[in-house]
């Protein structure tokens, strides 16, 4: 039997979700060496499936859409950033919900790389289970290297309130509340709209000087998740002047976040 450490994982995980019809894969039972063949037709090389299949080469067949169907549900209910969550949900209603998936996943940067992380723990501990079931592994030595892969703990997190949490650490006492304004604020931001906070400040003798010792934070979080983390800080008694029309306007609009 192979060690599992013999195997490629990865390439053993992509083989088994290959679905293109004409591609068959196979692995040598005494080293773990994967490879692909395609009928003659299809790349003008002969076909090696018979030369391998006489060597004692296993075939190794393609799993359904089931189970990445399970992964992407699975995945879903561990999210914690609330929009994402929502519209990840979504997207796995009806037919090309896989489509849907991938296009969603591209909106939240955050997200979309613990899903490649999520997605490889579990397509690695599949590539196990086929071996252990194929008879190539011990069961036993399966389960023992699963363990070094599972699902990662939810990392991606609600990009708002972590900002305004990090805000309200910075200005301790000071701080009157945060607001999301903008369109995060009305529910539909993207990756590719601007994260806009207003930060109320019970007294600030400028707005620059404000900006300036929240620049670190604001950058560290635009360069973490690929989106532009902006804030604007103003006082209470500005926010409550009827001659700020957008500050207004910005108060009906708003979600308080702390």
């Amino acid at each position: 039997m192979l060690d599992p450490a013999q195997v490629d994982l990865g390439e053993l995980a992509n083989a088994l979700d290959d679905r293109h019809p004409e591609v068959q894969w196979w692995i040598d039972p005494r080293t773990g060496r994967i490879v692909p063949t395609m009928p003659e037709g299809c790349t003008g090389e002969p076909d090696d499936s018979e030369e391998l299949e006489e060597q004692g080469w296993v075939p190794i067949e393609q799993t359904g859409s089931r189970e990445g169907y399970q992964d992407m549900a699975d995945f879903t209910a561990g999210v914690q950033h609330r929009r994402a969550a929502e519209m990840l949900d979504r997207a796995l209603n009806g037919r090309g919900a896989f489509r849907r998936f991938k296009n969603t996943l591209f909106e939240f940067p955050e997200v979309r790389d613990q899903w490649f992380r999520f997605r490889d723990a579990r397509a690695r501990r599949r590539a196990l289970d086929w071996l252990a079931d194929a008879g190539l592994v011990d069961p036993g030595a399966a389960e023992r290297a699963a363990a070094a892969y599972p699902d990662p703990a939810p990392e991606n997190e609600d990009l708002p309130a972590t900002v305004a949490a990090e805000i309200a650490a910075h200005y301790g006492d000071r701080l009157h509340q945060i607001l999301l304004v903008g369109p995060w604020a009305s529910g539909e931001g993207s990756v590719e709209s601007e994260l806009d906070l207003l930060v109320v400040l019970d007294d600030m003798q400028s707005p620059w000087a404000e900006l300036g010792t929240l620049e670190s934070v604001l950058w560290r979080h635009t360069e973490r998740s690929g989106i532009t983390v902006c804030a604007y800080p103003v006082t209470q008694a500005q926010l409550s002047r009827p001659e700020e029309p957008w500050l207004v306007r910005a108060r009906t609009e708003a979600v308080r976040l702390r």
